[in-house]
């Protein structure tokens, strides 16, 4: 009976030591990567409201209203936003909106920061420059246009029409 709890003894023990000899044969090796993103930077026009000075007497007078240009840009990313010369004339210090049934033209300026501020145009010292602030509604820089049309009393009744581009450079 020794003998045999000599043996059982024996065997438990040789079993525990080929166990422990089996984890310890084991190797393991790691390796590591990376998680990254590149944000681009971009701007959009996200809408544009139309300017409509409405239905009007042919006095002479000036009337003014305001349109909307909104946009958005990625945060921090700097941008201008600049107003060509239109359709009628080309000339940002000269726009002007025309009979659609004639040639009879009306003069109106498009002006940022304030209805007496700077004229908006297309060239460096009249564009409005500013800086994103994230991508998304939330974000939306609203940028009012200040208008006014100049009436000289004699056009003849009619609809007057001009068609101005926004570009936004980023």
């Amino acid at each position: 009976m020794r003998a045999a709890l000599y043996l059982s003894k024996l065997l438990a023990t040789a079993a525990v030591a080929a166990a422990a000899a089996s984890a310890q044969a084991q190797t393991t090796a790691t390796s590591t990567f990376q998680v990254r993103i590149t944000i681009q930077g971009t701007c959009l026009i996200a809408s544009t409201t139309d300017i409509d000075f409405g239905s009007q007497l042919s006095a002479a007078t000036t009337y003014s209203q305001t349109g909307t240009i909104q946009v958005q840009c990625t945060n921090g990313l700097p941008f201008t936003l600049g107003l060509d010369g239109g359709t009628v004339t080309g000339n940002v210090n000269a726009r002007a909106m025309q009979a659609t049934a004639g040639t009879t033209q009306i003069p109106y300026t498009l002006r940022r920061d304030s209805p007496t501020g700077a004229n908006w145009g297309d060239d460096a010292t009249s564009w409005y420059a500013g800086t994103g602030i994230g991508i998304g509604t939330t974000y939306t820089i609203s940028l009012t246009v200040y208008a006014a049309a100049t009436v000289g009393g004699a056009e003849p009744a009619g609809q007057y029409l001009d068609t101005v581009t926004a570009t936004i450079t980023y």
